[in-house]
């Protein structure tokens, strides 16, 4: 389906995609930062590995680039990139702040000894910071004509 192609779309997709790209930006964000919540909780329960937090935050946070590309891709900027290398370019970026964010993470739990719920939400904060200034414009370059910003 192109971006624009409504046919097919339930009615729910179609009211969320005339939101601004900023507000689908903010829902798509909350949504994948519920289900990283998750996915790092579930992590963290099971993880032998120590330093406990940063290691868990780091596995959650891989594990979720490919879900969190595709929905930005499908729902956010309803784009039509090929996506394969642009799922590559969001690896680049997403490592990057992997590589912040674990650190963040590692700094705040281990040395400044905050419980590791705040750590976490302080590191996807981070990450939607980041995220908020460089995702389209380094991963998604091309925008779907017509859309409102």
């Amino acid at each position: 389906m192109r971006p624009g192609d409504d046919s097919g779309r339930s009615a729910w997709l179609r009211r969320f995609d005339a939101l601004p790209e900023k507000a689908r930006l903010a829902v798509v964000a909350l949504v994948g930062a519920l289900i990283g919540l998750a996915t790092y909780q579930l992590i963290y329960w099971i993880n032998p590995l120590q330093p406990r937090a940063p290691t868990s935050w780091f596995a959650a946070f891989v594990i979720g680039v490919p879900r969190q590309y595709s929905l930005h891709r499908s729902l956010t900027f309803r784009s039509d990139v090929p996506y394969a290398p642009h799922l590559a370019r969001a690896y680049v970026l997403y490592s990057c702040i992997a590589i912040v964010t674990t650190s963040l993470n590692w700094l705040l739990v281990e040395r400044l000894a905050v419980p590791h719920h705040l750590a976490w939400l302080a590191c996807i904060s981070t990450t939607g910071a980041i995220n908020l200034f460089a995702l389209k414009r380094l991963v998604f370059g091309q925008r779907a004509d017509g859309d409102r910003v």
